[in-house]
């Protein structure tokens, strides 16, 4: 039974050194100020009190330091700090953008990579900012210079999921806690099918996205922890052979931490976390569960699939992918789904060109309100029915032939549907291309948000985007300079081919049908 070999039988190092990251204490403590204007009392989203000498005068001192980084100023103002979470060590606010008004949790640290770990830490965001799976807390921006480094993410108010189940829950109803540990699984199993290892999961670090429902996303993939691996942070959560020297970190470390959150989410308590890191660590290599947490409490499900999540042999445990499996899920009820809205308008979708979906994802990623893509994250999950992040032919079907109990018609409305939203030909819809989709076009593609995207595109000012412009909002792409350029001539007149858009050019792509 892995980690546990009988519910009647439950017992059968090293400290991480000091990390150069850790440098909470250099940041500033005191709360910062809240700006007391309304998001909806300001004009263009910025109002004139917000200048330059004003942002001065709000963060002189220790807030001035925290915000010297020019760039991020452009972008972002702090309205407000938020408590630490996941073991992060720096600082988080809560920040809006200065163009959309869209709020964004900001986390800032302190910058004390040497040039070689900088560069590598930029590629590796750099990739994360491509992740794209409705489990997982999105990295929109990110930001650095020699005194800090910004990361912004998706904004999330639901709070944390340990405290969130224990005030909502009945102390017998384990339903929810299936319902949301499946979500964290399939963030993992979309995580290890990009060959990405988180390397801090824990309680603390998987939020509930709005305080009226239960969408968990899981924090921390960005952090510094996760790249260089040396910290203070909480290590009651990772796996016994992860301690021993020379380890290499692989995806059932992964698989031992969602264990943990399981083991505290079913019986409430932590099995190894002890007064002090040694005597916690012991516990771990020794697999020393507390003696005072009967392990007869939950039903044979659950304890099956937690003990061979912490099974001590890492060989043992089962893939994520195998996880979600477990007869443990099985209590999960689907609700039966009517095609939503957001589905009516992935069937009425038609894919143009490449260059209008290139526009209307990165307007999605710097537009979208958090309540709408929440919504068709929810959505997603439902049709997602095996968990792994993205939706197939035959899950789709499956929802479409419920709707009208027709099979060639279901069929039918599937092919095409893929044949307009397949983007990159994989057989699959990811959630970004259902995004794509399923948004609601007349708000997202209002005027003042295409007068404000065209100006963020437009970064010389020149009232036309070039393909070098668009160029830079896409990392490490198999797009050569040609190829921009043919890219951005989609969306030119046919008139005038001068490899750039004008404002005229953009509104008409992006609007037309």
């Amino acid at each position: 039974m892995g980690c546990i070999a009988s519910k009647q039988s439950q017992n059968a190092s090293r400290d991480n050194p000091h990390s150069q990251l850790n440098c909470s204490n250099d940041l500033p403590r005191q709360k910062l100020l809240t700006l007391e204007t309304k998001p909806e009392e300001r004009k263009s989203k910025q109002p004139k009190s917000l200048d330059k000498n004003k942002i001065v005068e709000l963060f002189q001192a220790e807030h001035q330091q925290i915000y010297r980084n020019k760039k991020f100023q452009h972008d972002y103002f702090i309205t407000e700090e938020k408590v630490l979470l996941n073991g992060f060590q720096g600082k988080i606010f809560v920040v809006e953008n200065k163009v959309t008004g869209l709020k964004r949790i900001a986390k800032i640290t302190r910058n004390t990579l040497n040039n070689e770990q900088i560069t590598k830490y930029v590629d590796d965001l750099q990739s994360l900012k491509k992740l794209d799976h409705p489990n997982i807390i999105k990295l929109f921006d990110f930001y650095y210079d020699d005194k800090h480094i910004y990361l912004v993410e998706e904004y999330y108010d639901g709070g944390d999921l340990y405290q969130r189940l224990s005030t909502e829950m009945h102390s017998q109803e384990k339903i929810h806690v299936a319902f949301v540990f499946q979500q964290v699984l399939s963030a993992i199993y979309y995580l290890h099918s990009q060959d990405v290892i988180h390397k801090n999961i824990q309680t603390s670090g998987v939020v509930v996205a709005q305080k009226s429902n239960l969408l968990i996303k899981l924090t921390g993939i960005d952090d510094l922890f996760n790249i260089f691996q040396e910290s203070d942070s909480d290590i009651s959560y990772r796996a016994p052979e992860t301690f021993n020297d020379k380890y290499k970190w692989n995806k059932a470390a992964d698989i031992w931490s969602a264990g943990i959150i399981l083991f505290e989410l079913m019986y409430g308590k932590h099995p190894f976390k002890d007064q002090n890191k040694q005597l916690t660590i012991q516990n771990i290599k020794r697999n020393n569960i507390k003696e005072n947490i009967d392990l007869n409490t939950i039903n044979d499900d659950a304890f099956k699939l937690i003990s061979d999540m912490i099974n001590p042999d890492f060989k043992m445990r089962p893939s994520a992918k195998e996880c979600l499996k477990f007869k443990f899920f099985k209590t999960i009820r689907r609700s039966s789904m009517k095609i939503t809205s957001a589905l009516l308008r992935v069937k009425e979708f038609q894919r143009k060109n490449e260059l209008k979906l290139i526009l209307l994802s990165l307007m999605i990623e710097y537009l979208m309100p958090k309540e709408e893509r929440d919504k068709i994250a929810q959505t997603f999950y439902k049709i997602d029915l095996n968990n792994d992040g993205k939706i197939s032919k035959t899950e789709l079907y499956q929802q479409y032939l419920q709707r009208s109990g027709k099979e060639d018609q279901a069929r039918e409305e599937v092919d095409k549907i893929f044949s307009q939203l397949d983007i990159n030909g994989n057989q699959f819809l990811e959630f970004n291309e259902f995004l794509i989709a399923s948004c609601n076009k007349t708000d997202l593609l209002n005027e003042e948000n295409l007068k404000n995207f065209f100006n963020k595109l437009d970064r010389d000012r020149s009232k036309q985007i070039s393909a070098n412009e668009l160029k830079v909002f896409f990392y490490n792409t198999n797009l050569s300079q040609s190829d921009w350029q043919q890219v951005i001539q989609l969306g030119q007149n046919k008139e005038e081919t001068n490899h750039k858009m004008s404002y005229q050019e953009f509104v008409s792509l992006l609007t037309e049908n």
